[in-house]
């Protein structure tokens, strides 16, 4: 069985698999009509950014922010990324409206220096996150917003998360987003990889991802 799981320890290992697997069988067609599914209307979450954190810098990330780029899953948590310096402040700020702190968030092997907690109130669930590598204050200062208004985080920036932790949700998302991302867009993902991801092969991993999600969301021939 540990010879079985060689590799699954880290992201790089976890997203080798997935890609070389899903590449060698080249699935063709979603199953699903892609543009009707992004046309459905989002789902309003019980919060925004501004009514949450005020003037703190911060931007959803995360599961609920993937649903700008791909069709909406289903999600029971709020992640959201928060400028370091105040990630303090923003904690006050969530106990003062009534949230209460679960615990301490841990990121095993995280290339992006990710710290958080996790909180609660009554039955929403909330994941506050920083880190001080530049990365963030980057990404916090470029504005992108979903269907329903909601402030979340660019493309890129999501792409960059979702490859540092590469579970199985993570990368299903990616293949997601990026087979259905615009050529400008994947070129500037990948300069954003480039940049602030240690992985040398990350980059080249987002066109992998691009690829596989192309091929995913193709309409297979029809055959009479």
């Amino acid at each position: 069985m540990g010879e079985g799981l060689h590799g699954f320890e880290t992201a790089a290992g976890r997203r080798r698999f997935y890609l070389e697997s899903g590449l060698r069988k080249r699935p063709i067609g979603a199953g699903s009509d892609l543009d009707m599914l992004m046309q459905l209307e989002r789902t309003r979450l019980f919060v925004t950014v501004d009514n949450l954190l005020g003037d703190i810098p911060a931007a959803v990330v995360g599961g609920v922010a993937t649903r700008a780029y791909s069709p909406e899953r289903v999600t029971q948590d709020l992640d959201v990324l928060v400028d370091h310096a105040r990630y303090p402040e923003a904690a006050r700020r969530l106990e003062t409206l009534g949230w209460r702190r679960l615990r301490e968030l841990t990121f095993p092997n995280t290339m992006l220096g990710l710290y958080g907690s996790a909180w609660s109130k009554d039955a929403n669930m909330l994941d506050l996150m920083a880190t001080e590598q530049p990365w963030a204050e980057e990404a916090l200062a470029e504005e992108a917003f979903d269907q329903t208004g909601l402030r979340i985080v660019a493309l890129p920036y999501l792409v960059l998360m979702k490859l540092d932790s590469a579970r199985g949700i993570d990368q299903g998302d990616l293949t997601r987003m990026l087979g259905r991302a615009t050529p400008s867009d994947i070129e500037r993902t990948v300069r954003v990889v480039e940049r602030h991801h240690g992985d040398p092969h990350a980059a080249d991993d987002v066109l992998q991802y691009a690829t596989l999600g192309a091929l995913e969301y193709e309409r297979p021939e029809r055959r009479d």
